[in-house]
């Protein structure tokens, strides 16, 4: 279901990119200013990004973006999939940096 296709080689070095953003002015501020390029130096393809237009949203202590997705399947939502459910719910929240109970 991933938005883009990547390596699960490449996950590690995007999350460690992502946490150095998160506490890193000088890379925050690369981030900011060319989501696309530094995802690519994180290790995600050009082929992957192309006709992308990606847009960087940052969480504070009061605001909390939700991402929802393009598009699901119907048939695994109709027929209430619970593993789908699941997948889906663990994607909504997962961004978020507080406890899940």
């Amino acid at each position: 279901m991933a938005r883009i296709p990547v390596s699960k080689s490449a996950i590690a070095k995007i999350g460690q990119a992502f946490g150095e953003a998160a506490n890193n002015p000088e890379k925050r501020e690369a981030f900011r200013a060319d989501p696309a390029a530094y995802l690519r130096a994180c290790g995600v393809s050009e082929e992957s990004l192309e006709g992308l237009n990606v847009v960087l949203h940052e969480d504070d202590d009061s605001t909390l973006h939700l991402v929802l997705p393009a598009k699901v399947d119907d048939t695994r939502l109709a027929v209430q999939d619970q593993d789908y459910l699941k997948m889906l719910g663990t994607m909504a929240v997962l961004g978020c940096c507080r406890p899940v109970r």
